[in-house]
């Protein structure tokens, strides 16, 4: 979609000279066929060119509303190139960008619907114009031929030949889909729709008006002034500058409001648009203190300048009043009838009152705005200090091990130490007590050996600062004091030691404890229990650790997206001793962790 940026631009100009093509019909009278039709047809027609600008992004839309809207303004007129020619390059970017399938059913049903409208072309007719004054008699219309029809069929196959797209290459519906939505609602491509809709307005506007042109009025205003007030919409493009759609298209407002004999709806439509706009998009400083008054006010100002509005003033913005001469009444007072006539064409408050919605609904969309970006915002600063605590918790944890790690290996380097030292005393005893003393400096150097390794793995990323207060680490041996300290009358805890506990390596044992006194610890805070399990089986290939209560259990997955820092710490430590951790809770029903850690399974 992003190569398309540039090459949106030569379709957005031609779909401008296809509006300006059909604009020029709008006011004249001599056009064929175009003075007679409806007022909403002649809308719809307007509105067709914007099909050309997307014709690269969904042609399978753009081909059967471009071919459709070139036989209607054939029905009301005369043919429009601009729309035939889009029409063939719709055929061309739905060859290079569809799948042979999509292209054969677009390309046929595009050429078949002028056909079937063919056959109720009379009946169109009659209702496009009225049947009395059977007024399209002297159209040269002949319909969609036969031959227009194979024409399309056979500029598809041919382009379908030229372009040779694969299956895998064609896009589908839902990335076309996809792409249009994204050109109507990324602000890249602002620009290119301020465009065609300053432009679309301006025709659209240019329609209305034309039939009061055509119908005589606007007499009293200068020639130029009908199509001013139309091309006003053109101001729409400027979209850094709001204030300036809002002033121009008031005041627009304004003279069609004097001189039009019916509203022109399109015209306060395009200038709603404005004061939506005007409060909606932030740009800059421009806050709602400042543009919500600035629209109140220009809605306010509206129907007091009509009210206030003097003959002075009113020759200055329409010169051919003066034409009308003076003409005394009965009260004795010279009055000038065309003034008189102009000026009882007063704002209506109801439409000032109209007018307001676009205004709420600006401040409405962008309160909301910036509570979703406030709660985005929000959330980020959540999700940063959820992983700054985490990592935080992770650091902690480390520094714990390292105090266990200079205990465990610090014992078994003086067992080394000791009976390295004791070396000649040995020699003296004989070879059989050397020899055991080698034996019990090489299974010591082993654990120790074994326990660097197990533990070093957390240390190697981290800065961190010896502790001065180191103390022995508690095993297995002291769970039944650490399960005796904790229990109490409102929360029995049972213990099941099965095996030696003096077994496994000490930096096993100590995450064993660990664990079980992290788990213990968030029974007693949380789970609001009232009793509790420890179960700890030392095996050959292991140890075995799981806790249990009844309480009331949390939800796993969003303790893990939280602060639950405890789980943290003991997932970490079953992580630096190769082993697993395993949660299992579910509201209302209880808590059971889980772990086990191998023996050698440490990194």
């Amino acid at each position: 979609m992003q190569r398309l940026w540039r090459t949106l631009w030569p379709d957005v100009a031609l779909a401008v000279a296809a509006l300006l093509s059909l604009q020029l019909r709008a006011t004249s009278s001599s056009a064929r066929g175009w003075p007679d039709a409806p007022l909403w047809i002649r809308l719809v027609l307007m509105a067709v060119p914007l099909a050309i600008a997307i014709r690269r992004i969904e042609p399978a839309l753009a081909l059967p509303v471009l071919i459709a809207g070139a036989y209607f303004a054939g029905l009301v007129g005369q043919p429009d190139w601009f729309l035939l020619g889009g029409a063939v390059l719709a055929l061309w970017s739905l060859a290079g960008r569809c799948r042979v399938p999509v292209v054969l059913v677009v390309a046929g049903f595009s050429a078949a619907l002028p056909l079937l409208l063919n056959q109720v072309r009379a009946r169109l007719m009659d209702f496009l114009y009225a049947p009395a004054d059977n007024g399209y008699k002297y159209l040269s219309i002949h319909g969609w031929q036969r031959w227009q029809a194979i024409l399309v069929i056979v500029v598809a196959l041919l382009f379908l030949t030229i372009r040779r797209r694969s299956w895998a290459q064609a896009v589908t519906a839902t990335t076309r889909l996809r792409d249009l939505r994204t050109f109507l609602r990324d602000p890249s491509y602002s620009r290119q729709r301020d465009v065609l809709l300053a432009v679309a307005a301006s025709g659209l506007v240019l329609a209305e008006i034309g039939e009061d042109l055509i119908e005589g009025n606007w007499w009293s205003a200068p020639r130029w002034m009908p199509y001013a007030v139309a091309y006003a919409c053109l101001t729409l493009v400027l979209r850094r500058v709001p204030v300036v759609p809002v002033v121009v298209l008031a005041a627009a407002s304004l003279i069609a409001n004097w001189q039009a004999s019916t509203p022109i709806l399109t015209l306060y439509g395009a200038f709603g648009l404005a004061l939506y706009r005007l409060v909606v998009v932030p740009t800059g400083n421009r806050s709602l203190r400042w543009t919500v008054p600035t629209a109140v006010g220009v809605l306010i100002a509206m129907p007091l300048i009509t009210w206030r509005m003097r003959y002075v003033v009113m020759v200055l913005i329409f010169p051919k009043i003066k034409q009308g001469g003076l003409e005394q009444r009965a009260d004795g007072i010279l009055h000038n009838l065309d003034y008189e006539a102009i000026v009882r064409h007063q704002w209506p408050i109801s439409f000032a009152l109209t007018l307001l919605l676009p205004v709420c609904a600006g401040v409405a969309v962008r309160l909301y705005r910036r509570n979703v970006q406030a709660a985005e915002r929000e959330a980020e600063l959540e999700r940063t200090a959820t992983e700054r605590e985490a990592a935080r918790v992770v650091l902690t944890e480390r520094s714990y091990i390292a105090r266990d790690l200079h205990d465990v290996v610090a014992h078994a380097v003086n067992l080394m130490v000791i009976q390295a030292e004791t070396g000649p005393d040995l020699v003296r005893r004989g070879d059989d007590d050397v020899l055991a003393g080698f034996q019990r400096i090489g299974d010591a150097g082993r654990r120790a050996l074994s326990e660097l390794d197990r533990l070093l793995s957390a240390l190697r990323d981290a800065d961190g600062v010896p502790d001065p207060q180191l103390a022995p680490q508690p095993g297995l041996a002291d769970l039944p004091q650490l399960v005796a300290d904790v229990s109490d009358d409102h929360l029995p805890i049972e213990l099941d030691l099965r095996g030696d506990p003096d077994g496994p390596p000490e930096g096993q044992q100590l995450a064993a404890y660990r664990l079980v006194q992290e788990a213990l610890t968030n029974v007693v805070r949380h789970a609001k229990a009232s009793a509790a399990r420890v179960l700890v089986q030392v095996e050959e290939t292991g140890v075995r650790v799981e806790v249990s209560d009844d309480g009331s259990g949390f939800d796993v997955e969003a303790a893990a997206r939280g602060t639950r820092h405890g789980l943290a710490g003991m997932r970490e430590r079953a992580r630096i001793e190769g082993g697993t951790l395993d949660v299992r809770s579910t509201p209302g029903s209880g808590t059971t962790v889980t772990a086990w850690f191998p023996v050698g399974g440490g990194r």
